[in-house]
């Protein structure tokens, strides 16, 4: 299997300039993909604490151009696509979408900054009718990027994968490059290890979650405070995870 993402390079190859903001897009075609196959173990409670924990630590992406691709179980979407770019000041991402039937591509729906300390930053396509699948692509964008570098950096078995060089040719005479593709499964036992709380003088008594939430900023922007336990985290909690499965207007 090819990932998603191959497809979407041929297209963005060809016709970059028609999508919202392509400077974002730039290296696309060459970026490596990172593809995360099981969305209820990305999106599993373990995977999200262990991402709120790193996400307050500096971010930084496996190449300083990557592709996430994770596949979708949803009715309506096939794949969600991230193409994260690093940046001095962290993170800089786009998120788009391929739609099950009929088959298509979206546009760029959000494009998202991350800093260093777990918050995020968001714009959405002006195009985009549906302000709740534009809030909800913003929030997908970050949880993606934040959940896709906890896993590689904790609890990922990663088997580097080739493109048969029959199977190339199309792709090659469309301009796209990067023949080798990485499939990302977590681990349950590094996992578990990675989410295990720390224990021992230094842990809370109590307990409290600090829930996320978007907050208006005075000039306008809205940002992203990321959600985060204080105290021990096995007295348990709620965690509320993102989708995405609403069409455009």
């Amino acid at each position: 299997m090819i990932p998603d993402a191959y497809d979407l390079k041929r297209i963005v190859r060809a016709h970059r300039a028609r999508f919202w903001l392509p400077d974002l897009l730039e290296g696309f075609e060459f970026a490596p993909v990172w593809r995360f196959a099981d969305q209820a173990q990305f999106d599993s409670d373990d995977v999200d604490a262990l991402a709120r924990r790193l996400a307050a630590g500096p971010q930084r992406l496996p190449h300083p151009e990557t592709i996430f691709e994770l596949s979708d179980r949803s009715r309506t979407i096939r794949s969600q696509i991230v193409y994260a770019r690093q940046r001095d000041d962290g993170i800089e991402a786009v998120w788009l979408a391929l739609w099950r039937s009929p088959r298509r591509w979206t546009d760029i729906h959000a494009h998202v900054r991350i800093a260093d300390g777990g918050i995020a930053e968001f714009a959405t396509n002006p195009a985009l009718r549906d302000a709740g699948l534009a809030e909800q692509s913003g929030q997908a964008a970050a949880a993606i990027v934040w959940r896709g570098l906890a896993i590689l950096a904790s609890a990922a078995s990663v088997r580097e994968r080739q493109i048969a060089p029959i199977r190339r040719t199309p792709f090659a005479r469309d301009g796209v490059r990067g023949w080798t593709w990485h499939q990302v499964a977590i681990d349950p036992a590094r996992l578990r290890a990675a989410s295990e709380p720390l224990g021992g003088s230094h842990a809370s008594p109590r307990w409290h979650l600090r829930r996320g939430h978007w907050r208006q900023l005075p000039d306008g922007r809205r940002i992203f405070v990321r959600q985060c336990e204080v105290g021990d985290p096995a007295r348990g909690g709620v965690v509320k995870d993102f989708a995405v499965e609403a069409r455009q207007a």
